[in-house]
């Protein structure tokens, strides 16, 4: 009953308003605002602005006047949100609003359409239509959130032939079933959060179709989402970042194959990890790093994996027991600026031995709130970096000693 209730209303709002009705907002308007000048800009003018205005307000435009009726259907940016559902019994409608909306936009070319849907979205609503929909407007911009109670649900595979996609972004709940015809020419950025993956096959497919990638951005939190190797091998990519928050992998079973991420990216500058699942990591070609933010806990990255961060000029590292044992201080001496986090101890040595090693370091951080160990090797002198060239200095979290208080 309120969905029919919601269906006749949002009809009322589509039919033919009449003069008088018009001509009642139009005083009310100019009553509260004073003169009415907005709406005599000219069209294009009104559509770049309703491009920063909730897709919810800018439908709602329709009832202001004749003219305003269709003005909202050729807006190029769409939005949709309703994670969390809503508390007053109106989420039943949201999905039909949806639907209506995305067939009344007239808009040639959409330049962008995010949706995200919460747990309350009912599991028997078509999902994939509203992804053709604007694959069907040459969409630019496609951002999918997808939390509902039902399976992972797969993708048209119009998706994956979308020449005018610039940037994809799919997370949770949706399934990469990517055939073999994919091809996504335009696509620099793509986004894939938490996301399963039909097989290995899928994800290398998806990446080798994207000719000119250069943002890639990957988070796993699912126990087992189909890939053992996760093997990014893209030779434009420019910037990666991988957060893996999965539970510890053991890997000891027998027949189990352990996880592990290879990277093959000639081209990229930028890397960023964030790893507590034990996962293994393997370089194959990355020479030209610049930046780089490690946090491996659980496992021990190759001394070849450390002698390709060597060129980097800003590195953000979490001291393990593993990274120590596997680093040289001499891999990092190009560094501008450092920040460590010690996950260990005994972390006051390596740093003093990495500070020797670094002639040109500018800024120092250290994100530590435990004390200063007790127990270390105090140099016979100060570091040259810390005595001639370094600017800035920061200890977050610092607690400082019993004596100091």
């Amino acid at each position: 009953m309120k969905k029919n209730k919601c269906i006749f209303t949002f009809s009322k709002m589509l039919s033919a308003t009449s003069n008088a009705h018009e001509v009642e907002i139009s005083q009310k308007v100019q009553e509260t605002f004073g003169e009415d000048r907005i709406s005599l800009l000219p069209d294009d003018l009104l559509v770049h602005i309703l491009m920063f205005v909730p897709t919810k307000d800018v439908v709602a435009t329709m009832i202001l006047s004749k003219r305003w009726r269709t003005i909202w259907t050729v807006v190029p940016r769409l939005e949709f949100e309703d994670i969390w559902g809503s508390t007053n019994g109106k989420h039943e409608s949201i999905w039909w609003f949806l639907d209506k909306s995305l067939q009344l936009h007239k808009a040639p070319l959409l330049e962008s359409l995010c949706i995200r849907l919460g747990q309350k979205c009912p599991t028997d609503v078509d999902v994939t239509k509203w992804v053709a929909s604007a694959v069907d407007r040459y969409v630019r911009k496609l951002r999918f959130d997808l939390r509902w109670s039902a399976k992972p649900t797969s993708m048209p595979n119009s998706l994956y032939t979308c020449k005018t996609l610039n940037e994809l972004k799919l997370s949770n709940k949706i399934l990469l079933d990517v055939p073999p015809s994919v091809c996504l020419p335009s696509v620099t950025k793509l986004y894939l959060c938490d996301v399963v993956y039909k097989d290995e096959v899928s994800f290398v497919r998806l990446l080798s179709s994207c000719p000119i990638l250069r943002d890639l951005l990957v988070i796993r939190c699912k126990e087992d989402d189909n890939v053992k190797v996760y093997r990014v091998k893209v030779p434009s990519l420019e910037e990666f970042s991988y957060t893996n928050d999965r539970p510890l992998s053991h890997g000891n079973d027998v027949g189990e194959i352990a996880r592990s991420v290879v990277l093959d990216c000639p081209a990229l500058r930028q890397l960023y990890i964030y790893d507590s699942s034990g996962d293994s990591y393997c370089i194959e070609n990355m020479p030209c790093i610049v930046r780089a933010g490690i946090d491996i806990f659980f496992a021990y990255p190759d001394k070849k994996f450390l002698r390709y961060l060597s060129a980097a000029t800003s590195l953000s590292l979490t001291l393990t027991h593993g990274l120590v044992v596997m680093c040289r201080p001499d891999n990092f001496s190009q560094l501008v600026d450092l920040m460590i986090s010690p996950f260990y101890s005994d972390w006051l040595e390596q740093l003093m031995l990495m500070l020797k090693n670094n002639p040109k370091l500018k800024s120092l951080t250290i994100d530590d709130d435990h004390n200063i160990p007790l127990l270390w090797n105090k140099p016979d002198h100060v570091p040259e970096c810390l005595a001639s060239h370094l600017e800035c200095f920061k200890w977050l979290s610092y607690k400082g000693k019993d004596e100091e208080k």
